[in-house]
């Protein structure tokens, strides 16, 4: 055991020892978190819609209600198309949503009706809107042919069928959501959108910093480091387990670092210290995995830097580490669900939000135990190849 902890300390030192890496494992996540929760945070941020309808139906005006139920990034206020056009003109809206005259029949044909967006050319959040807009359109459409369906089966007018299922579950759910938001949220929204900014930032750090930590085993073994260990009888699992733990250590104390920082620095509760503690430890057994599943299969530090970084940027940002998970298109939506990141992310964000003890997330918890160990052990084979 002591073999293995001057193995672990010596690698921690010389993490430690380069004053770079105090840039990319603290600066660097503090920095975004507070650039992106600034962004993202507060209801005067949000991007400001008008939407035109044109059709004046049930489904247009269930459609606008469906719209406005989901306001944390948009505010929607439904008004006449030339008034719309001379907000937009004076920059007072930053787009509008035009819904067509068809909209009802379209969707009554099983169709999907044609939504007209105009903004202006400085709307960087055009494709998110865009998105958005289509998404609830599509969650319409379905409802619609559900009504159409059920109401073949009762003998009754679809639009019957359908008052009585989605437009009256609708109308019950959003009053609760807007005494809450007038209440509880209001002052605290900000705060939940630079928490998730830290927490997903933190991961993102914390796995580029392992990432490069992993190759430290490719340069030992380049210069020699594990031979002159083995001829000092140091078996070779005692060489592993100490590179392993000074990976584990190092993410946990980056990752405390950063929770205390933001908590100081931005006000940010995390939540029950014994639920984090149990999520972030499952977290980092993967990532550790991960690494050492990628610098088994490449030939020199660099090489591993590199790919490693690619993997991380790539997988986080499906993940919804950046920006919230809800605005990317399904196909991504589906692809994060097979992604340690997002997982760590939904029980970081049931701790912070709902204050999640380990109990409440032990279906988390499972997942990430799932992807440790298959990782973990699929590393730790390829080490000792």
């Amino acid at each position: 055991m002591k073999k293995i902890i001057a193995i672990c300390g010596i690698e921690l030192s010389l993490i430690f020892k380069k004053p770079q890496n105090y840039l990319i494992m603290f600066a660097a996540p503090l920095l975004l978190t507070f650039v992106f929760g600034s962004m993202l945070g507060g209801n005067d941020d949000k991007v400001r819609l008008a939407i035109v309808d044109q059709d004046d139906t049930i489904l247009s005006q269930h459609y606008i209600r469906q719209l406005k139920a989901h306001d944390d990034m948009y505010t929607f206020e439904n008004v006449p198309e030339n008034k719309a056009s001379e907000k937009l003109k004076q920059k007072k809206i930053a787009g509008i949503i035009v819904i067509s005259r068809s909209f009802q029949t379209q969707l009554e044909k099983g169709k999907h009706p044609e939504l007209i967006f105009r903004h202006g050319p400085e709307l960087a959040e055009a494709p998110m809107v865009k998105q958005y807009a289509e998404s609830t359109l599509a969650t319409l459409n379905i409802q619609v042919t559900a009504a159409k369906t059920a109401s073949q089966t009762a003998g009754e007018n679809w639009k019957a069928a359908y008052k009585t299922v989605f437009a009256k579950k609708h109308e019950d759910t959003v009053p609760a959501v807007k005494r809450q938001m007038l209440s509880d949220k209001k002052e605290g929204a900000e705060a939940s959108d630079t928490a998730s900014r830290a927490a997903g930032f933190s991961i993102l750090f914390v796995m580029l910093t392992m990432m490069g930590a992993a190759g430290t085993i490719l340069e030992a073994r380049k210069n020699g480091v594990w031979s002159r260990l083995l001829t000092a009888s140091v078996s070779r699992a005692e060489i592993g387990a100490g590179y392993v733990l000074s990976f584990f250590v190092i993410g946990w104390i980056q990752f405390g670092i950063l929770l205390l920082s933001t908590h100081w620095l931005f006000g940010i509760n995390w939540g029950n210290p014994a639920a984090v503690i149990v999520l972030v430890s499952l977290f980092l057994l993967t990532v550790v995995g991960i690494g050492l599943m990628i610098a088994a299969n490449v030939r020199t530090p660099e090489q591993q830097l590199a790919f490693g970084n690619l993997f991380v940027i790539a997988t986080c940002m499906v993940s919804g580490m950046y920006w919230p998970i809800d605005i990317e298109p399904k196909f991504m939506q589906s692809i994060a669900e097979f992604l340690p990141q997002k997982w760590a992310m939904s029980g970081l964000t049931e701790i912070i939000s709902n204050g999640a003890h380990v109990t409440d997330i032990l279906g988390i918890c499972g997942i990430l135990l799932a992807f440790a160990a298959i990782t973990f052990a699929a590393g730790l084979k390829a080490l000792r190849a």
